[in-house]
């Protein structure tokens, strides 16, 4: 009789043990088609590479972007810093690839290709609960000043929408005037 009632208790315990952690993060949707370049100052279409629920934003790794690139500062390198943990939320991942001028030191302004990474966490109904704009190729220090979050509250996130709705603003300024980020782009959900 002992025996039974410590292995009721056990399980009792264990049954509450797993249903109260965190669940995992169930991916629904991963793109790995390489997108062309939008053209020199055409509008930005940033498509939905990655899509999942029951996740978060890392927040401690956009906290300090400097301290959690490893190598090159390129795509490959940075992406890792925007990837979702486990939580509660609807996780959206879209990537802008685009032409774009780039500083030459040693003559004209260079044309290359660039891209911008959008994450965006939502609740179960879409409404957007916050959100995060970043160029992967940003080179100048400090890195944290190319990111940008969205000050918007209560924004469903929908298909088509632009990314002037999200009204990103620098998380970290230095007193300038372009707190704002002032760019055109279109949010593909497809």
């Amino acid at each position: 009789m002992k025996k039974f009632l410590i292995t009721i208790l056990l399980t009792v315990l264990s049954t509450g043990f797993l249903f109260s952690q965190t669940n995992h993060i169930i991916t629904n949707f991963v793109s790995t088609v390489k997108d062309k370049a939008t053209e020199l100052k055409k509008t930005k279409i940033y498509r939905l590479k990655k899509q999942t629920k029951n996740s978060d934003f890392n927040y401690s790794k956009l906290k300090d972007i400097a301290s959690n690139i490893t190598g090159a500062v390129n795509l490959k390198n940075v992406l890792p810093i925007f990837e979702p943990i486990d939580g509660k939320y609807q996780y959206y991942q879209f990537i802008a690839t685009f032409k774009g001028e780039a500083y030459n030191a040693d003559g004209p302004t260079l044309i290359k290709v660039f891209h911008d990474i959008l994450i965006i966490k939502t609740d179960s109904k879409n409404k957007i609960i916050d959100a995060y704009q970043y160029t992967a190729e940003w080179r100048e220090m400090p890195f944290q000043y190319d990111l940008y979050r969205s000050t918007v509250k209560k924004l469903i996130l929908t298909d088509k929408m632009k990314i002037s709705n999200l009204k990103l603003e620098r998380t970290q300024s230095n007193g300038e005037k372009d707190k704002l980020l002032e760019e055109d782009g279109i949010i593909e959900l497809k």
